[in-house]
């Protein structure tokens, strides 16, 4: 009988996925997405033949004879392994998801049972189109020429595969538009806000903030932030109600995360110079954190035209450079600069006119764009975007009346990351490397640098508003006062270059000491894993390829070393514990503050430190504690532990005056009660990696059908790590459901190239038939690397698979 019922569950499936999508795949279907890897392909446009090779990860080294066709190729290739996501990302970008997605009631098939139409009309907001359409008149005719070959290569892929399309498109039901350079350059605009737009959500809550607690306790709550003292219009309010519709409205966008389209969140870079290492040359090390799914936003790709282009390293699926990685003579990574690169404003409305705003004295026309908004198995909606001199009124969508709020982000200002990235990638040392920063502003990044001859570097590149003030709180904006007056001057931007220590180092910590004359942000990253990558520069005199593995995977927490102690010193009050509580402070003493997965103290640590969060601040905070910005708590914590408590400690809701020792005590019996009721009493299953697990996911593995049909997800795993260690593993949301870490992991070897190591954590191919989709995701969660080969003999040596791409006769 056990056979028969097995072909009778099949068959369920099979029925329930036609249901669903109406789309029957068999597996001959399935293999005909697998990219070919191996023999001859015939392509238009080519003028001489190219060479792929690729390794055991499936990397693809592309050997061509000149530039047309190294990026002929490269747009070939990268739509053989990515077009779904390339196109994913590109919709992102303009806000066109709706037109594959559908809205919440006309899902395909039901994708996460959400509507992607609010984020497609913020999408519209941000006007990126516009802006690449100035950068692409203004580049250097080479770059465009670059540009046009990848986008035929791309163009030649989607020509020639009309049956052999990912399979992404035919459970959609659509096939992809021909890839163009408008394209490529709202990509770079898309990755542009996607950095910065937790600035948004910051602002409205720091508003939110003040109004809540008042400015002197709310001063406390918000990094750096200097009260101010005379108010212009002291009287100035916004209503609840427009802010809570308004955050509403940006906290919409976040759904594009669950796709998989994500741009730079935190990441660690350093870089040691030649006189601390074994060789006598640098070793640079760079992880970019992001969110963590497949495919992953970097494809690894090396790029040769012997003897003019020798660059490798990762670039984003739908551009055609390498965005951080090495060529022959220079190695170079990046970490989020953290800058606050948008500004509210409060707009005052002609009550006359509501297409007027009072600005300097006077009433002001604004301008006004109709965007068309088509919906899948709907009709389209008509979205009105108007706009001040600042930038979009971000407040119409949700027609509150008493205030307008306008938005000005440095998006919305010219700036070239594709000429800097082009230039990067041809650099031959420390000059050519800075001059290629100058353009990059819309993408605000710290970017560590080493060279073949020795030196090391840490130059910003990036837009810093000048301004009146910091930009943390909605500002009024019937005058200029807080208008910004430009950007700060590329030569006055921050960077070091060969300091005396023998080391440079960022990890989204803050960028200058107080004397530095313009504001940057207040929301830089509480400096745990900063202050563990220093301490691990100091420990030794020289380094080697040994050491940087180590680093880079380490997880041991400075946040643990500093709050344990506190915990610790309940072994005074032992009286007051039960002996199930008397167990687990056990487990925290002797702990070396190692995130490990096979350990029980992290999983302690981590429930104490979510019930602590809550206990110190929820009570002044009431409900709004449900919508504290996630750095705001952990800036706060950071800070009474290092300096001392304060009123906001005492619980005011009780007749006591609590001190810290009463709130650990309370956090710690709340913690083991929760603990226990989500694990159980028996300690050995506890362990932080029976709780802090990772499945790595396809946008569309959420629909079971699908992924029990295609594989689209990983396995699930225990890892160690949390947001405060330098190997991060981490989640924004209950749980411990890991969504975020090391998009990639990077150690470059200036002495000998072919001696770097990678990995990612998903895999080269986003074909979930192809044997490279997902195939690095053991190795990389073991803390392992492939060898990153880049001379010509190590990557033949080395090759698993070659292809020809040959022209038309």
């Amino acid at each position: 009988m056990k056979p028969p019922k097995r072909i009778i569950f099949f068959l369920l499936l099979i029925g329930l996925y036609v249901s669903v999508s109406g789309f029957v795949s068999s597996s001959g279907t399935r293999k005909k997405s697998i990219p070919q890897y191996e023999g001859e392909i015939i392509i238009s446009g080519l003028i001489d033949k190219v060479t792929v090779y690729r390794d055991e990860r499936g990397m693809p080294h592309i050997y061509a004879g000149n530039e047309h066709d190294l990026y002929l190729a490269v747009g070939f290739i990268s739509a053989q392994e990515r077009l779904w996501q390339m196109d994913l990302i590109r919709r992102s970008s303009t806000g066109r998801l709706s037109e594959i997605l559908g809205d919440k009631k006309n899902t395909s098939p039901e994708i996460m049972g959400k509507s992607f139409l609010q984020a497609d009309m913020f999408a519209r907001y941000l006007q990126i189109q516009e802006k690449s359409k100035i950068v692409l008149e203004k580049e250097n005719p080479e770059i465009i020429s670059c540009l046009q070959a990848y986008a035929d290569g791309v163009n030649a892929f989607i020509k020639t595969s009309s049956d052999k399309l990912p399979l992404e498109f035919r459970i959609l039901s659509y096939t992809p538009d021909p890839w163009t350079l408008e394209d490529m350059a709202n990509i770079i605009g898309f990755m542009g806000w996607n950095l910065t737009s937790r600035n948004l959500t910051s602002e409205i809550f720091s508003y939110q903030l003040v109004k809540k607690l008042g400015i002197e306790k709310a001063s406390r709550l918000l990094p750096d932030w200097k009260i101010p003292t005379e108010y212009a219009y002291p009287d100035f309010e916004i209503s609840e109600e427009l802010l809570s519709s308004i955050q509403s409205f940006v906290s919409s966008f976040d759904q594009v995360a669950e796709l998989g389209v994500t741009a730079f969140s935190g990441s660690n870079n350093w870089a040691v110079s030649g006189n601390r290492t074994e060789t006598g040359k640098p070793i640079l090390s760079n992880d970019m954190h992001l969110t963590l799914s497949s495919p992953g936003i970097w494809m690894q790709m090396h790029q040769v035209i012997p003897g003019k282009l020798n660059v490798t390293g990762v670039l984003i699926p739908g551009q055609p450079f390498i965005v951080a990685g090495h060529n022959e003579r220079i190695a170079w990574g990046m970490t989020n600069l953290m800058v606050d690169n948008v500004d509210l404003y409060a707009e005052k409305i002609n009550p006359e006119n509501h297409n007027q705003y009072f600005f300097n004295g006077e009433w002001k026309d604004m301008a006004s764009k109709d965007e068309i908004i088509n919906i899948k198995k709907r009709k389209q909606d008509t979205l009105t975007v108007k706009f001040t001199h600042r930038g979009a009124i971000i407040s119409e969508l949700k027609d509150v009346k008493d205030v307008t709020l306008s938005m000005r982000w440095s998006g919305y200002d010219y700036s070239d990351e594709i000429r800097s990235v082009y230039l990067l990638n041809r650099a031959a040392g420390w000059e050519d490397f800075r001059e290629g920063l100058k353009t990059f502003r819309a993408v605000s990044q710290n970017f560590v640098y080493a060279d073949v001859d020795g030196n090391i570097g840490l130059n910003v590149g990036g837009g810093i508003a000048i301004r009146k003030g910091g930009g943390i709180m909605i500002q009024n904006g019937e005058t200029d006062e807080f208008d910004w007056k430009g950007y700060v001057p590329f030569e006055q931007l921050p960077f070091s270059f060969n300091p005396e220590k023998g080391h440079v180092s960022s990890a989204n910590n803050k960028a200058v000491n107080d004397d530095y004359p313009y504001y940057i942000s207040y929301d830089f990253v509480v400096p745990y894993r900063i202050n563990r990558i220093r301490q691990m520069l100091d420990e030794k005199e020289v380094f080697g390829i040994e050491d940087f593995k180590r680093m880079i995977n380490d997880q041991h927490s400075d946040l643990a070393a500093l709050l344990t102690p506190y915990i610790l010193r309940l072994n005074n009050r032992t009286e007051e514990l039960t002996p199930q509580e008397k167990s687990a402070l056990a487990a925290l003493t002797g702990w070396d503050y190692d995130m490990n997965a096979s350990l029980i103290a992290p999983t302690i640590f981590e429930f104490f430190r979510n019930s602590f969060r809550k206990n110190l601040l929820a009570d002044d905070m009431g409900d709004f504690f449900s919508q504290i910005f996630y750095m705001t708590a952990e800036y706060y914590v950071y800070r009474i532990l290092k300096t001392g408590s304060d009123d906001l400690v005492d619980n005011i809701n009780t007749p006591e005056k609590e001190t810290i020792d009463d709130i650990v005590m309370q956090s710690f019996k709340e913690c083991i009660k929760s603990l226990i009721k989500k694990q159980g009493k028996n300690q050995e299953r506890w362990n932080w990696g029976d709780i802090h697990k990772i499945t790595i996911k396809h946008p569309l593995g959420s629909v079971k059908i699908l992924n029990c049909l295609y594989n689209l997800n990983s396995d699930k795993y225990g890892i160690g790590g949390s947001d405060h260690t330098v190997s991060p593993y981490f989640s924004f949301v209950p749980g411990f459901k890991v969504a975020h870490g090391a998009s990639e992991r990077h150690i470059f070897n200036t002495a000998d190239w072919d001696e770097s190591l990678t990995v990612l954590p998903g895999g080269a191919s986003g074909m979930p038939a192809s044997e490279f989709y997902l195939s690095q995701v053991e190795t990389y969660l073991n803390g392992n690397f492939y060898k990153d080969y880049f001379s010509y003999d190590a990557v033949k040596s080395s090759a698993k698979y070659t292809l020809i791409l040959k022209p038309e006769k």
